[in-house]
């Protein structure tokens, strides 16, 4: 649930007054504008966006991967596989 105008009002005010009381935390204050948390205090929506999606990313290449090593391991260890080359020894 977001602020209404009043709150915002007030917010803006609280904040101009605290510039011009101490222009350098006004400065350091106004560096953290533009972030807006949620109501607990974490990232929104759209901050989290791309963790999620370098998370799903991460998952696709790790099962890909095993799907991949899974297909070659299937015949590793039967016998007389073509796969790798064996020696052979022949008696005169």
């Amino acid at each position: 649930m977001g602020l209404s105008a009043a709150e915002h009002r007030v917010l803006d005010e609280i904040a101009e007054r605290t510039a011009a009381e101490d222009p350098a935390y006004g400065r350091r204050l106004a560096a953290f504008g533009g972030y807006e948390g949620s109501a607990l205090g974490l990232p929104s929506r759209w901050a989290l966006l791309p963790v999620v999606l370098v998370g799903l990313l991460m998952l696709v290449v790790f099962f890909a991967a095993v799907i991949a090593t899974a297909s070659h391991d299937d015949g590793a260890g039967s016998t007389g596989s073509t796969d790798s080359p064996s020696r052979v020894h022949l008696r005169p």
